[in-house]
This record gives C-alpha cells, sequence and structure tokens, in this order.
C-alpha cells in the first residue's frame, strides 16, 4: 500500500490556525516539529489570521498586586492556563514590586523600599528594562499606597502610570522588543493640589519636562484607557477626568455631564475607538460615549 500523501502547506495551515490561544503550549510544541511548521508559525501572515480567526485573546493570568497589613506587596502571578510561570522583578535595593501597569505586551511594575524606579518587563521574551526615578521636581510617590509607617509618607501624593508601545506604525499585536514610553500622572496634596504629568522615553532614555494643573483632585486609581496619542485618567472627586496628550505633552481636563451615578463610573474604549463611559445605577449598566466635532467640540 503506498503511503499516504504528505499534506499540503495550506492543509497544515489550516490545522495549525485551530490550536487553542488559551493553551500556547500546543503553539511551542507544533513549531518544534518541523522546519517547515516553524516557518508557518512564525510568519507574520499567519500570526494576523490567527488573531482574526480566534479574536479577542485569552486571559493567561493575572499579577497579584495585594498589599499586606505590614506593607508586604504579594508579588505572585496567578496562572489561568499552562504557561510557564512569570518571575516578577527582585532587586535588594527596591525589593518591593508594585504591579502598576499591562499594556502592549509590556509588564510595569513600581520598585520601592530603598531606591524607586520603575521595571518594565516582556513576560514572553523576558526582556527586561530600569527606568529611573522621574524628575526630583516631580516628587517622590513611591509609598502613597503602602500603609507601612516606615516609609512616613502616606497620603503625601496619588499616583498612576502607564507602559505604551511608542513604535511607529505598530498595531499593537506583537508588540514584543522595540522602543515605549511611560507615562506618569500624579496629584501631590500641596494647597492647592497640584497634578503632575510627564512621560519618558525609551529611545533618549529620559524624562520629558512635566506640565501642570492646579486645584485639581486626586487620580482614581484604575487603568487608564488609551486612544491615538491620549489617555485618560479618572478623578477622585466629581464627574471629571483627566486627559494626557503624551504626544504633545499637554495636560487637560474634561467634565463630562451624564448622569448622576452613586457608585461612580469607569472609562473604557468604545467599539468607534471614542471615550466611553460605563455606570451602574438601579442595577442596571449605562453606557455613554463621547463624541468630538470637525470643530472639536465634545
Amino acid at each position: 500500500m503506498p503511503p499516504p500523501p504528505d499534506l499540503t502547506d495550506d492543509a497544515i495551515s489550516e490545522i495549525l490556525l485551530r490550536l487553542p490561544p488559551d493553551e500556547p503550549q500546543w503553539l511551542f510544541r507544533a513549531a518544534l516539529v518541523c522546519k517547515p511548521w516553524l516557518r508557518t508559525l512564525s510568519d507574520p501572515a499567519f500570526l494576523r489570521r490567527y488573531r482574526d480567526f480566534h479574536g479577542a485573546p485569552p486571559l493567561l493570568g493575572l499579577i497579584n498586586g495585594k498589599v499586606g497589613i505590614e506593607g508586604s506587596v504579594a508579588r505572585r502571578f496567578v496562572l489561568t492556563t499552562a504557561v510557564p510561570a512569570f518571575p516578577t522583578p527582585e532587586s535588594d535595593d527596591a525589593p518591593y514590586a508594585m504591579p502598576l501597569d499591562y499594556r502592549h505586551d509590556r509588564v510595569l511594575f513600581g520598585m520601592f523600599g530603598g531606591d524607586r524606579y520603575y521595571h518594565v518587563c516582556d513576560p514572553v521574551t523576558g526582556d527586561r528594562h530600569r527606568v529611573p526615578d522621574p524628575d526630583p521636581e516631580i516628587r517622590i510617590w513611591w509609598a502613597a499606597r503602602v500603609p507601612n509607617p516606615e516609609f512616613r509618607i502616606w497620603g503625601t501624593s496619588q499616583m498612576l502610570a502607564a507602559v505604551l508601545c511608542a513604535a511607529a506604525g505598530c498595531d499593537h499585536l506583537d508588540c514584543h522588543g522595540g522602543p515605549f514610553c511611560l507615562v506618569h500622572v500624579l496629584t501631590e496634596h500641596t494647597s492647592p493640589p497640584t497634578m503632575w504629568a510627564a512621560m519618558y522615553s525609551s529611545e533618549i532614555g529620559a524624562w520629558r519636562a512635566p506640565v501642570t494643573l492646579n486645584s485639581v483632585p486626586d487620580v482614581a486609581y484604575s487603568r487608564g484607557p488609551l486612544i491615538g496619542d491620549e489617555i485618560y485618567f479618572a478623578l477622585r472627586e466629581a464627574a471629571t477626568i483627566v486627559k494626557y496628550d503624551w504626544a504633545n505633552n499637554l495636560l487637560s481636563v474634561i467634565k463630562p455631564q451624564p448622569p448622576a451615578m452613586h457608585g461612580g463610573f469607569a472609562l473604557m474604549v468604545m467599539e468607534d475607538h471614542s471615550l466611553g463611559l460605563a455606570g451602574i445605577e438601579d442595577s442596571r449598566l449605562h453606557l455613554w460615549s463621547r463624541r468630538v466635532s470637525l470643530e472639536g467640540i465634545a
């Protein structure tokens, strides 16, 4: 009996296309079968088809950022699939790692307990970057959410940070490697309160000069949605949003006027890539979107 005919490249591609994305180890094992399979799995055109076929990527795990009673921070990567454990950064000069953001295939940690700096990690490739503390004029923020008397500055500031891909023309579907930037937004409890925003570029290895706003309440501890070159953060008091245009280094305040929500609202990106608000009232989910006219009026 003659041997069965070899599978065509198209047939192999269709089979590999159906490997489940929530078990990524299958893709790695398939890539080790032979060089033709490896070429198929690493082909950018196949990767785009794979994303389109399976839709939104699955949740592989989460980083536990809970703060203990004594100020210790749990640095545990909680797995939801069989992917290898992701080691969080550890350092003798900054023993605590606080997860701050995950975006564009990178995890952002705030390192504190000694020296203070950012740590940007790629959990897939293992690539890591140490980013220095912002300009001293922005003041120290690192202990603002750690209730440990040792640090002695509880309540002096409230901050948020985000890591963003800075590669020109990137579709942000596979951002491993390449340049990145950090956005740092902080409210300092002066009189009046002052909000600072600054951006760090990995391409030049430096922080841009900060911009400020006066009499602005604390930023709420939540992830800020990114739309184009603008990132948005909600404030703790009143229905107010802060917009930071990191490409042009501009900071501004937006005051939307949705119906009052007793539980506040969350910021989100709508399907048309506009800014959206979500709130719950009387067990009902309410959604609003922000429309901007050709004249720039919202």
